[in-house]
């Protein structure tokens, strides 16, 4: 059936595997003693690039069936790849693994796409250099980030003010093959996968928060565990589907195994608030991720909300949809503090606010608060999205079919694959 104003969201959805995670489970994996096997690995092209780059550094990888087994090389014994290493679009990729290379005594060139050498990278090189690794930069900005490790990097405590995940996910790699106590303060929570899975692969880490600052210690005296490790289903890509049946009262959808992360599932919070019909189910821990299901099954149309700056780092990937959802709920919406989303794939913030105008959406940005007059009658659409081969954007303003009175015009849909490969085939399933 064609996906456009008169669909409808419906069925029992198996989201795909954490994107974040799978980053993640790769690079610490590649960094155990022994045999870890990972299931439900996200096969989008970000995360392949990741795999790609572990093996040059000497990991070897296999994939049988439907696992991947990992068997690691321990701190500080990665190997110098005779070439540069491409991550293509990912900045996550890039970003963690130049924290992992800094402690380790290699020459590296890291490169990436068009769309990745425009992303600023010293924001999480800063804090690499002081441990005494050399960083060069293009522009002292972007990639390519070649890139000489250290391999007796001096532990230090580091204030990180930039609320993300990326730069504290870094310094922690950067940690696995520095001797001594190496602290953290973070200023805002951002997602702590990394520190789950070290916790769980036993190491040596210490997390504290008050209602102020997150603080975190390790220190490298104890070797990391392999695991058997199953990625939980990504819940930014679930939000495209958990959104567009909040959209339209008679969607009824069963979302499977999705992680529940506290720093994740904020846009749920935002949702609930605009009325949203959104229930939690067989809630269950594993390894360290709170893991659910949940079922949507919405009676009324949706109304406006204000979202405070404290909480976007809880749901910045998911604001490109969300605004989508605030196109169509009775209201002036608005998203407060949103000056990271200019530096994302794209800058977000710019080409919602464009993307909205083209299909009839009202919206106005102030500073980096954005302001969107909603209401719930049908766009006028027909729009040529313009989404710089953003996946977010793109997969975002495919959902603003369902509120148009024509279908929007996207002529190229080729980058959803790095991050949902799959999301074309699975609307098409769950969509009435």
């Amino acid at each position: 059936m064609p996906f456009n104003n008169k669909s409808l969201i419906r069925g029992t959805y198996f989201p795909p595997g954490d994107k974040s995670i799978s980053h993640r489970i790769l690079i610490l994996a590649g960094q155990a003693i022994g045999k870890s096997e990972i299931f439900n690995l996200l096969q989008g092209e970000d995360v392949i690039n990741t795999l790609k780059a572990m093996k040059l550094l000497g990991v070897q990888i296999k994939k049988k069936k439907d696992k991947y087994i990992v068997f690691g090389v321990p701190p500080g014994s990665l190997f110098e790849p005779r070439e540069a290493i491409d991550f293509g679009n990912s900045g996550t990729g890039i970003r963690l693994i130049s924290g992992l290379i800094s402690s380790n005594n290699i020459k590296v060139t890291l490169v990436g796409d068009a769309s990745l050498s425009k992303r600023p990278m010293k924001r999480v090189t800063d804090h690499l250099t002081k441990i005494g690794a050399k960083i060069e930069l293009k522009k002292n900005l972007f990639p390519p980030i070649k890139l000489k490790g250290i391999g007796n990097a001096v532990p230090l405590s580091y204030n990180i003010s930039i609320p993300s995940a990326q730069i504290k996910s870094a310094i922690m790699l950067s940690a696995l093959n520095t001797n001594g106590k190496v602290k953290i303060k973070e200023f805002k929570t951002t997602r702590d996968h990394t520190e789950n899975m070290l916790y769980s692969m036993g190491y040596n880490i210490k997390v504290r928060e008050n209602s102020l600052y997150r603080f975190i210690e390790m220190r490298n005296n104890k070797d990391l565990k392999s695991i058997k490790y199953t990625v939980p289903g990504d819940p930014s890509s679930a939000a495209f589907f958990i959104s567009a049946a909040c959209l339209k009262p008679g969607s009824k959808l069963i979302v499977k195994n999705i992680l529940l992360n506290r720093t994740r599932i904020g846009f749920i919070n935002t949702l609930r608030d605009m009325g949203g019909n959104i229930n939690i189910t067989n809630r269950k821990k594993i390894h360290n991720e709170l893991v659910a299901d949940i079922k949507i099954e919405q009676k009324n149309n949706l109304c406006s909300t204000t979202l405070k700056s404290k909480d976007v780092p809880l749901q910045i990937d998911e604001i490109p949809i969300l605004s989508i959802v605030a196109s169509f709920a009775d209201g002036v919406s608005i998203f407060r503090g949103l000056k990271e989303l200019t530096v994302k794939e794209s800058n977000r913030l710019k080409l919602i606010h464009q993307n909205l105008k083209m299909i009839g959406v009202k919206s106005v940005i102030k500073k980096y608060d954005l302001y969107i007059y909603g209401n719930r009658n049908l766009k006028n659409g027909a729009a040529i999205i313009r989404h710089n081969n953003d996946h977010r954007i793109l997969m975002s303003f495919f959902i603003a079919n369902m509120i148009c009175k024509k279908n929007n015009i996207i002529k190229d849909k080729s980058c959803v694959k790095t991050s949902y490969p799959m999301f074309f085939k699975h609307i098409s399933q769950f969509t009435n």
